[in-house]
């Protein structure tokens, strides 16, 4: 008999919708969860309400997230729900880390049946790309002509459709598929050289695991009984395959996902997965979380009216019982400058007259190639700020550099790591392009590892083995990375991850490479010594198994999972595909213009083929909803691409937002598809931004230059705050006189200066 009382609390606080959602155990169940309608809490509650309720088995329960920020969260949300129960057992992560755990768990037969060894390490982009360059050169062609960039998306493409190189070629169509197919075949085989996998290889190698030891498949069918999949509308084919197999068994499949924010096409995710459901699965509840807990009323109907021009959708309609809130600020600016200090000035009066912290700002872009004017915008402000998405901790070169070291330690045949090593690191001096073919020459002849090559030179390291076939200063260069080498690895198993890292950035002299007085190389160096403060952290496993899992963990990371810490104090500047997941009491899109929102190939499709362009109008969708509060939606008249300016037309997508929810200011000149910005979307003059309701007044179509006193505290982008200190009237125009705090004396025509006053 159920705990009523345990139960009561359990569903306390959801609505009808989610406590359906909640109970309905049993069989395929697809929930369409809109922005902001709670979906993780039907999660977290869903899988207590399984635990306690229906005494399941936290071993069971299968749950996947996209990212491990998101498992971290729901786990530890789990485990406040629980009541005496602790949910040990439960495996909750994403395909990635689900796909690490399948090889991990298997061994042996992931050596029988995929040659895959059990110490095999995950390449990360760069070093996908590393391979990807290699490959082409291997084949004969020159990567100046050929970009192993593009050679390695054609491969990630056909990874997931599950397209061995074998049958890539047999389906090619044209010389390109067929050099495509070429390189592909060598960068798998050096990927098994390597005792290494690609991201890909995360999620097709345990299908063909499953394939190859079909006992394997039905033990794992047999243990999870009740499989939960967040997001399903961004998987692909291999995550769809591979799911609907783990849950063949019992069929207790619970998907949730909402078409409308589907935005990973160019990822190879298929909305078709989520559309066709309950195609696949006959007998599904289908379930709709329609109410919008985080936004206003305004944002919620701005972004269910942008999202019904699609029509790859489930119809349903996006709502909310918050209040009406401000008005959406739509505002057109001269150029990318000057949108980048409107933005910066918007952010100073509002954290000034409303006290909002930095971190409750977000700026959201099209293209990372905009972030570049916000920053140059921020940086010569007073207001602290992150970008997301730009270079990761982890990718750092500094941080690479070390990591090699580690890396080549527990895997001798990575010679992505062994190659970098000694590009980038001292004991590599020396040792030139001959030295390491001859090298590479013995280890093929004796069927080693290169890194063997090495340490074959190291009279105390060999039995009186005849090493590489080389003489003088090569000799002894390489005699000194085998001497390192060696050294390193007998202490490896022996010494916490900290103190291995202090042996290596000594031994391999990294650490008296970098110069002391430079505050730039201090700045290097700083990182490197916060690597050393993330190993710690693991110094309480064994050492024999701490650097594996170590490495795992740092392959798996991504942006959005190290956020929270770094961005307290901070405005965030990230891209509208980063910014899926998230929100911010005040979100400004910058650049809402054809070209940009929509994105030019899109555009440039839509006769052809319609899908990039509703891909397009979800990715707006989904940064519309990011905003709990306040909303801006900027676009300029003339944007510098390539070097050259040009008019910048008003995103098509602004048409659907409805007259009432908008406040305009600027000239609107855009039109949509052949025709004028419809007069919905009205030149308005600008109301207190944190109320609404205020009448409107026609503003001109060309404003005159704005008008400055003597004693105005102002912002310029480029200058800072001053104080102007005179204003000469002029033709047409006045001239204003500025006192720069960094620059001096400026003097600025009104019309051209695009001064924010502050005070």
């Amino acid at each position: 008999m159920l705990d009523q009382t345990s139960s009561l609390r359990l569903l306390n606080g959801l609505n009808a919708e989610q406590q359906e959602a909640v109970t309905t155990t049993e069989g395929p169940v697809l929930v369409v969860a809109g922005p902001g309608s709670g979906k993780t809490r039907v999660l977290t509650h869903r899988i207590a309400y399984l635990i306690e309720e229906k005494n399941v088995s936290p071993d069971q329960i299968l749950a996947v997230t996209f990212t491990n920020k998101a498992a971290r969260e729901m786990r530890d949300r789990i485990e406040r729900l629980l009541t005496g129960r602790a949910a040990d057992g439960l495996v909750m992560g994403t395909f990635h880390s689900l796909g690490v755990r399948f090889l991990r768990q298997n061994p042996g037969v992931v050596a029988d049946r995929l040659g895959l060894l059990p110490n095999f390490l995950i390449y990360d982009d760069a070093d996908q790309l590393d391979v990807a360059k290699r490959s082409v050169q291997a084949v004969g062609l020159d990567p100046k002509q050929v970009a192993p960039r593009r050679m390695l998306s054609r491969i990630s493409a056909a990874k997931s459709q599950l397209m061995s190189p074998d049958e890539f070629l047999n389906q090619a169509e044209t010389y390109d598929d067929e050099v495509i197919a070429r390189v592909y075949r060598e960068y798998a085989r050096a990927l098994r050289k390597a005792n290494a996998v690609d991201f890909d290889d995360l999620l097709g190698l345990p299908i063909r695991l499953f394939d190859e030891a079909p006992g394997l498949l039905e033990r794992y069918q047999e243990r999870y009984r009740y499989i939960l999949v967040d997001e399903y509308q961004d998987t692909n084919r291999v995550q769809y395959v591979l799911v609907a197999a783990l849950a063949d068994k019992h069929r207790n499949l619970f998907v949730v996902g909402d078409p409308d924010q589907s935005i990973y096409g160019w990822r190879q995710a298929d909305i078709r997965n989520i559309l066709d459901f309950e195609k696949d699965y006959s007998d599904a509840t289908r379930i709709h979380l329609e109410v919008n807990y985080r936004s206003t009323g305004r944002i919620v109907q701005a972004a269910d009216r942008v999202i019904r021009e699609n029509t790859q959708r489930i119809d349903r309609r996006l709502r909310t019982e918050n209040e009406d809130g401000p008005l959406v600020v739509l505002r057109e600016l001269s150029d990318q400058q000057h949108e980048a200090q409107f933005i910066v000035g918007e952010i100073r009066r509002l954290i000034k007259r409303e006290g909002l912290s930095e971190d409750a700002f977000a700026i959201m872009y099209r293209t990372t190639a905009q972030s570049r004017v916000l920053e140059e915008a921020f940086r010569v402000s007073d207001i602290p700020y992150r970008i997301v998405g730009g270079v990761r901790f982890y990718d750092r070169k500094e941080v690479k550099d070390v990591l090699a070291v580690l890396r080549l330690l527990h895997n001798p045949a990575d010679d992505v790591s062994l190659n970098r090593i000694i590009e980038n690191l001292p004991i590599g001096r020396g040792i030139g392009p001959r030295a390491i073919e001859a090298v590479r020459t013995w280890a093929v002849l004796h069927d080693r590892p290169t890194v063997d090559g090495f340490v074959a030179l190291v009279p105390s390291a060999t039995a009186g083995e005849a090493g590489p076939d080389l003489t003088g200063a090569a000799r002894t260069a390489a005699q000194r990375v085998g001497a390192v080498y060696a050294g390193l690895r007998e202490q490896k198993g022996q010494l916490t991850l900290a103190s291995l890292f202090d042996a290596v950035v000594e031994r391999t002299g990294y650490q008296a490479s970098f110069d002391h007085e430079s505050e730039e190389e201090m700045q290097r160096w700083a990182n490197v010594l916060e690597l050393r403060a993330d190993l710690e952290k693991y110094d309480i496993v064994e050492p024999e198994e701490a650097l594996a899992t170590y490495l795992e963990q740092v392959a798996l990371v991504a942006d959005v999972d190290s956020m929270d810490d770094a961005g307290r104090g901070h405005v965030t500047l990230i891209t509208l595909h980063s910014a899926k997941g998230l929100e911010f009491p005040v979100v400004f899109i910058a650049g809402v213009e054809e070209g940009l929102i929509p994105i030019s190939r899109a555009v440039e499709a839509e006769f052809h083929d319609p899908l990039p362009l509703e891909e397009e109008r979800r990715l707006f969708y989904v940064g519309i909803t990011r905003a709990q509060r306040l909303l801006y939606l900027t676009h300029v008249g003339n944007r510098l691409s390539y070097g050259r300016y040009q008019a910048g037309v008003a995103s098509r997508f602004l048409t659907a937002i409805p007259e009432e929810c908008i406040q305009a200011t600027g000239r609107l000149s855009s039109h949509r598809a052949g025709g004028h910005l419809q007069d919905r979307v009205r030149t308005r003059a600008a109301t207190p931004l944190w109320t609404s309701g205020e009448p409107e007044r026609t503003a001109p179509s060309l404003p005159a230059p704005p008008e400055y006193q003597v004693g105005q505290r102002v912002f310029h982008a480029k200058f800072g705050e001053g104080r102007v200190v005179e204003v000469v009237a002029k033709t047409d125009d006045s001239e204003v006189a500025v006192d720069f705090a960094r620059h001096g004396r400026k003097r600025l025509m009104a019309s051209f200066a695009r001064l924010d006053v502050i005070a």
